[in-house]
């Protein structure tokens, strides 16, 4: 579990290691993230910063957001901005009338 600015947030890695050190956590196989809002998303090949609260990947990523769903073959998150870079093979697909921004 993580606290973000719009509430809990909930990480589930298959497998994963914590590096205390550095308060990451690096996960070889897929990661789900459940957030309080209704944004999920999964990923795998990802690092977890859970001091700045970000999260890299490059194995590929699949989320749902209210709005929409997207998917990438690589991405860069900062979970409490609630903000999401994707490359390559970007996809994105939005349901009008739909999009919330987060308070």
């Amino acid at each position: 579990r993580i606290l973000l600015s719009a509430g809990p947030a909930v990480l589930t890695p298959d497998l994963g290691r914590y590096n205390f050190d550095e308060e990451r956590v690096l996960v070889d196989s897929q990661v789900r993230l459940t957030a309080a809002d209704g944004y999920r998303m999964t990923a795998s090949g990802v690092a977890v910063n859970l001091s700045d609260k970000t999260m890299v990947g490059s194995g590929g990523v699949q989320g749902e957001i209210p709005a929409g769903t997207f998917s990438a073959n690589t991405l860069r998150a900062d979970l409490n901005a609630r903000t999401v870079t994707l490359e390559g093979n970007a996809r994105l697909r939005m349901v009008p009338g739909r999009m919330q921004i987060p308070q």
